[in-house]
């Protein structure tokens, strides 16, 4: 690989971790008007959501320290 390609992999990664955070707000905003007995539902699928965003920023974290050991 290329410092140009782990770079581009690595914003891209950015990218999905950016755009799940958007798709997580944009639910945490409908939380006022959701009915109470549907509350934990919605608050589970959230916590999923979140449980992701937190594997995928581990994952581009590593990724970012592999290319900081590779290319300094």
């Amino acid at each position: 690989m290329t410092i140009s390609s782990d770079i581009e992999e690595f914003r891209s990664m950015v990218s999905n971790i950016v755009d799940r955070l958007e798709e997580i707000n944009s639910l945490s905003r409908t939380i006022p008007e959701t009915e109470v007995n549907q509350l934990s539902r919605k608050f589970s699928g959230l916590m999923d959501n979140l449980a992701e965003v937190d594997r995928q920023l581990r994952s581009t974290t590593e990724m970012l320290e592999d290319i900081r050991s590779r290319w300094g």
